[in-house]
């Protein structure tokens, strides 16, 4: 079996990527973890052309930071959407708090350079393999929906409710046979989520 890529080497491959690709100008980018990096036609999905995904798989927020100059800075984006957590939580167990606080800490990085820069957050997304985890999605997606309208410039986009079914659970008709990741009908979920929060085409 072929060992995984590391964080890092992931990062790198993805900023060379990067460069090599002719992306739009004043992109809004989508930034996080394995459901971005797998996301098969973001321009097609979300039924624009100016919209670029920067995503490495097993991400942390931690990682978000850590690889936000390399990924996403030269990219300079118009809108920023946030799209990671859930592996904070599956690798670390991390609390609502810490959770909270490295977004924070990820929108201060992004704002550096682009003090305006408006920004969305993704809720925690729910998937059948993070069962366990139900109770502290919620409690983390509680937490963002408290305290982040309280930050400037920053709204909270709702990817938890459209993927429940009428128990409550993740909906497996929304998930690959990892029951992790999505399949068509999850991105199509997804895109619908995103799209409807972002700002109008120039």
């Amino acid at each position: 079996m072929t060992a995984k890529p590391s964080i890092d080497a992931q990062a790198q491959a993805l900023a060379q990527r990067l460069r090599e690709t002719r992306l739009p100008k004043d992109p809004i980018v989508v930034y996080g973890s394995s459901t971005v990096r797998l996301w098969p036609d973001i321009a097609k999905s979300l039924g624009r052309a100016d919209a670029v995904a920067v995503g490495f798989g097993g991400a942390t927020l931690r990682d978000c930071v850590a690889y936000y100059d390399l990924l996403v800075r030269p990219l300079a984006p118009r809108f920023l959407v946030i799209a990671a957590g859930a592996n904070d939580i599956e690798k670390y167990d991390a609390s609502a708090e810490t959770i909270l606080a490295t977004i924070v800490e990820l929108i201060g990085a992004a704002r550096r350079t682009q003090p305006a820069l408006p920004v969305a957050v993704l809720t925690m997304k729910p998937a059948p393999f993070h069962g366990p985890r139900m109770a502290a999605l919620r409690a983390t997606n509680a937490l963002l929906e408290k305290r982040l309208p309280e930050m400037p410039d920053v709204r909270l986009i709702d990817i938890f409710a459209p993927f429940l079914n009428a128990q409550g659970d993740a909906d497996p008709r929304f998930y690959a046979e990892d029951q992790r990741h999505l399949n068509e009908a999850g991105y199509v979920a997804w895109s619908e989520a995103i799209a409807a929060s972002l700002p109008p085409p120039r």
